[in-house]
């Protein structure tokens, strides 16, 4: 994670938002998270590729895809999905990252279905807490959840942005144009023909700290989803329950809006994005409401709606 790219911007955009069953406002779970030129799918669950064209995004971007486990609700979108870019002639690689089992489902209907992929799958298999694909500027961690099946929750942790070069105070200390610039830039103290020594944080400002987005669902309250959130600019956290059904949520293994709320605050997080919404809820706003009374900065999310987040 070299840092030297580190795009501190990305664009969400949620393509299914329900839990279980589709409705007619609420598709499976899925997302899609854009960073610089790369494209990622969190999750696909049936109806992700039509929602994909809806939001206008783009296959070719497309890199790499993770799915949190193996209910069918998170991940049955994904064959047809691999098929519709076979058809749209994709031919660069296609990474997909997943519990345990991933790779033997898609191969298996894939194979079922008599389906030709011409493009190359790279598949990989994650079973504990791990970084598990790293970018320019950019790591993508994950950590096993607390759901009936193995789940993983995921983060985008961008690298820190190193700080800017004060070239005139440089200059002012004795500092040359030329290499010794560069070392101070890159954190290496420099001795000059006099003596003198200069130290990078006289002349460079403190390093900007990178993105973080966490996506943690399916899951009852979890400390692991903490770790993933902490210091997030945006947590994206299941509420599948109101708490007047807390008792149920974690009979299913699932976690209350409140629960979530509580998630955000303990993380330190920036902002609260509630998604995987019971089909009991045709009208989110008690959820919204019980979430916001503990951590004020909570959205719910609604299929096809899109947040900009900036560290």
């Amino acid at each position: 994670m070299t840092g030297r790219h580190a795009a501190r911007h990305a664009r969400i955009t949620f393509l299914g938002t329900s839990s279980g069953a589709p409705t007619l406002a609420r598709g499976l779970p899925s997302l899609a998270l854009r960073r610089g030129p790369e494209l990622f799918l969190f999750d696909c669950g049936e109806g992700t590729q039509l929602q994909f064209r809806k939001a206008g995004l783009r296959p070719g971007r497309l890199s790499r895809v993770f799915i949190s486990h193996l209910h069918g609700d998170h991940v049955l979108g994904l064959p047809g999905f691999l098929m519709s870019l076979q058809l749209g002639g994709r031919a660069t690689p296609l990474e997909i990252h997943g519990p345990p089992g991933i790779a033997a489902l898609i191969q298996a209907v894939l194979r079922l279905v008599e389906a030709h992929i011409g493009y190359e799958l790279r598949l990989f298999e994650h079973g504990a807490a791990e970084t598990v694909a790293r970018g320019d500027g950019y790591q993508i961690e994950c950590r096993p959840l607390d759901h009936r099946a193995f789940c993983l929750g995921y983060a985008l942790v961008e690298a820190p942005v190193p700080g800017a070069l004060d070239v005139a105070r440089a200059r002012a200390l004795g500092v040359p144009d030329g290499p010794m610039m560069g070392r101070l830039k890159r954190g290496e103290s420099v001795t000059l023909s006099s003596g003198a020594t200069v130290e990078p944080a006289q002349v460079v400002a403190p390093a900007r700290r990178g993105l973080r987005v966490a996506y943690c669902t399916d899951t009852r309250p979890s400390d692991e989803a903490i770790a993933l959130a902490r210091d997030a600019d945006l947590l994206i956290h299941e509420a599948t329950f109101a708490h007047d059904r807390a008792e149920d949520a974690h009979a299913k293994g699932h976690c209350t809006a409140r629960e979530a709320a509580e998630i955000a605050t303990r993380a330190g997080a920036r902002q609260l994005a509630l998604t995987h919404i019971s089909p009991r809820y045709g009208d989110p706003a008690p959820l919204l409401s019980e979430a916001q009374a503990v951590f004020p900065n909570t959205v719910i999310a609604a299929d096809l709606m899109a947040l900009e987040v900036t560290a």
